[in-house]
């Protein structure tokens, strides 16, 4: 166990998924869509922050590290999954609720590089800065400024078209 102030750290690592697990969850399901597949997507990360505690380096930064991984995992999940998509029940009610405009720019989303994507993601739909989300993807605020700007031109363009 690794000692921290008087807590081990396995301990942050449970205070931080629980208190995170809905946002943790909510942000596996914006890639896959699936609610089985986003479970599968969030066990296996928690598994894989688990097993790889002794790299943290911030403890302050450990739902920025585990969004991190969250990212990695539901992209290699897309990577390995065929280009099929399953679509389960919860899908099919929330696609009859949400308006034309929502699906609109969901499906615009969906068809952006991942990279893009991501970034999209974490800074509006999880509210992250760009200074966090550069954090998470460990990469610079310039390279995160770009992309944005690069995604949101994207989405005007396929939104106008629509």
């Amino acid at each position: 166990m690794l000692k921290l102030r008087g807590k081990t750290l396995e301990i942050k690592f449970e205070e931080c998924v629980t208190c995170n697990k809905e946002k943790f969850y909510r942000l596996a399901y914006t890639y896959v869509k699936n609610s089985h597949d986003a479970m599968d997507i969030l066990q296996e990360s928690i598994l894989k922050g688990y097993s790889n505690l002794s790299k943290v380096k911030d403890i302050r930064a450990l739902d920025k590290w585990m969004s991190r991984i969250i990212v990695n995992t539901a992209l290699d999940f897309l990577r390995k999954s065929s280009k099929e998509t399953v679509i389960d029940k919860e899908s099919i009610i929330v696609d009859k609720v949400a308006t034309t405009a929502d699906e609109n720019l969901s499906y615009a989303i969906d068809a952006l590089d991942p990279g893009l994507k991501t970034i999209i993601i974490l800074k509006y739909f999880h509210g992250y800065t760009i200074n966090e989300v550069a954090d998470i993807l460990e990469i610079s605020v310039s390279t995160v400024k770009n992309r944005m700007h690069k995604a949101l031109s994207l989405l005007r363009v396929d939104i106008k078209e629509v």
